[in-house]
């Protein structure tokens, strides 16, 4: 196998998907140039993670003056702040909420029967069937 060095920087931004980690992983754990070529590339990461932002001074590039796009982090702490809350709350409902009353078939009977036998709508519907004969002239 070849140095798969763009496989090593693809598994760092956790873009490679199962087979290719798997493959990446035993080449590693065989290829000692390989293994150092992604700590080399961790160490790299971290220390450009670790400078500092710095903000351009103002007229340096005009594109950048026009818009101020805020930043949004920990939208996902939120969320699932806003979920645990949810399901919370359905927790303690269910909990507190009494069990609905058992109804038994006498019961529905005794309580629909009657309104079903005087309601026009439950009484047998009258079909008409037309023969091909008789709607001729």
């Amino acid at each position: 196998m070849t140095h798969p060095s763009e496989l090593i920087s693809a598994y760092l931004d956790g873009e490679l998907i199962g087979d290719e980690t798997h493959q990446l992983l035993n080449h590693l754990a065989t290829c000692g140039r390989c293994s150092a070529d992604l700590e080399e590339m961790q160490r790299v990461r971290s220390a450009v993670r670790s400078l500092p932002i710095l903000e351009l001074p103002t007229g340096l590039v005009p594109e950048a003056d026009a818009v101020v796009v805020p930043i949004h982090r920990n939208r996902g702490v939120w969320v699932g702040a806003a979920a645990a809350a949810v399901a919370l709350i359905i927790a303690i409902a269910s909990l507190v909420t009494p069990p609905p009353p058992s109804i038994s078939v006498d019961d529905l009977t005794s309580r629909f029967g009657a309104r079903a036998s005087l309601d026009p709508a439950f009484s047998p519907a009258k079909v008409v069937v037309p023969v091909l004969g008789e709607l001729r002239e």
